[in-house]
């Protein structure tokens, strides 16, 4: 067996840290993907893990996995980084975790690869009537965990990882807020320097759209109306506009990057075959600084469905937790059924390649039972719809079919 040492932390020393050598320490957070974008440590680093990754890790991810980022991982590898602090929602001792949990998976690989850093837990601050350890004081881990045991007294539960951190060092947190779409008031008349938004091709109701939302600090989504209002771009510092969809225009070709994917809102589009492509142009606008606008007709199923295939490759998160977090944002969105179908493939790609039979989905963890079924789409790989109410529950709640948009 072999024998890892990690540190507690204390939250005032994480705050010494990130004051004083910010540049050599290396916050990973091992929360969900909605706690960390609703509020996270300023310059950490979410790290996410699959079912089936976690599954198949028995212990020994790849740090790959564990930072993803290639920047950061090289700069880890050649020992920049003094410190690497991992911490989770509340976790004041390393008991408190499951054994497979993200965070303990990702400190087993730490202490095997990131041999120059000193790997620290955030311990949080010791309450009275807890007895634990002193701030940075090592813990030997037999094996994978070895841990200390237990405490037998106290007087209220330990408080650690990210809601400890948040209380102490709030001026070091983002702040959680809702989300908020564009102020700017939606005049029914266009704004100097607009297109016309009256043209039937692609103008949408106010009433029924609202302002434009943002999805990330860089990704926002909308409708065509939108996309031909000026003000409203300049207004949220647009620089790249992806249009999904095969008759609204380009109005503004002399003052943004323009990205065009020319599919219909029906059940024979292949969008799929360009979420790879939508992808790469989003990432290459953010590496530039950019910020890039997503829009089809109303903003509701094709330029929402490229959004949700956006989060779910760069973010490795399954398509409900994707929908779940656009849905806040916009709660108009309906992907028709057959891009809700093309999603789901696209996820067993994303979260499990080269073994589409374990995706974690259940349409594929029905291919699998080799149940009976009936297919509907034409695209790749057909999707499976049984009769029965409880046989694909995930396709029916709280995901509709909606008319063309």
């Amino acid at each position: 067996m072999v024998n890892l040492r990690v540190c507690a932390l204390e939250c005032e020393a994480l705050r010494g840290l990130l004051q004083e050598r910010g540049a050599q320490c290396l916050v990973l957070d091992c929360r969900s993907f909605f706690s960390f974008n609703a509020a996270h440590i300023r310059g950490s680093c979410n790290v996410r893990l699959s079912t089936i990754v976690r599954r198949r890790a028995k212990g020994a991810l790849a740090l790959e996995h564990v930072v993803p980022n290639e920047e950061l991982r090289a700069r880890l590898r050649q020992g920049l980084f003094h410190t690497v602090v991992l911490l989770d929602e509340r976790s004041a001792d390393l008991e408190m975790p499951k054994r497979d949990s993200t965070m303990l998976l990702a400190l087993g690989t730490l202490c095997r690869e990131a041999r120059g850093a000193r790997i620290c837990f955030l311990k949080g601050e010791c309450r009275r009537g807890h007895r634990g350890g002193r701030a940075g004081q090592p813990r030997s881990l037999p094996g994978r965990t070895a841990l200390t045991p237990r405490p037998s007294l106290r007087s209220a539960p330990p408080a650690g990882g990210y809601e400890a951190f948040a209380s102490a060092c709030s001026e070091l947190c983002t702040k959680p807020a809702a989300p908020a779409g564009l102020s700017l008031p939606l005049s029914a008349s266009p704004a100097p320097g607009s297109a016309d938004s009256g043209c039937s091709s692609c103008g949408t109701p106010l009433y029924d759209q609202g302002g434009p939302v943002e999805i990330l600090p860089f990704l926002y989504l909308g409708s065509a109306y939108h996309a031909s209002r000026k003000d409203m771009l300049d207004a949220l510092g647009i620089t790249a506009l992806i249009n999904v969809s095969a008759n609204c225009p380009n109005h503004f070709e002399g003052h943004y990057q323009y990205k065009s994917i020319p599919v219909e809102d029906n059940h024979k589009a292949d969008i799929s075959s360009w979420f790879n492509e939508a992808i790469d142009f989003i990432d290459s606008v953010k590496s530039q600084g950019g910020r890039v606008f997503v829009h089809c007709q109303a903003g509701i199923s094709r330029s929402a469905t490229i959004c949700l295939a956006y989060l779910m490759r760069t973010n490795r998160v399954k398509l409900d937790e994707a929908f779940e977090f656009v849905k806040q944002r916009r709660s108009i969105i309906s992907p028709n059924f057959s891009f809700m179908g093309q999603l789901l493939q696209f996820e067993s790609q994303v979260l499990a390649p080269n073994c589409s039979a374990e995706a974690g989905s259940p349409a594929m963890a029905v291919l699998d039972r080799g149940a009976s079924t009936t297919t509907v789409f034409n695209f790749p790989v057909s999707i499976p719809v049984h009769t029965a109410s409880s046989a694909l529950n995930y396709l029916q709640s709280p995901i509709t079919t909606s008319p063309s948009c």
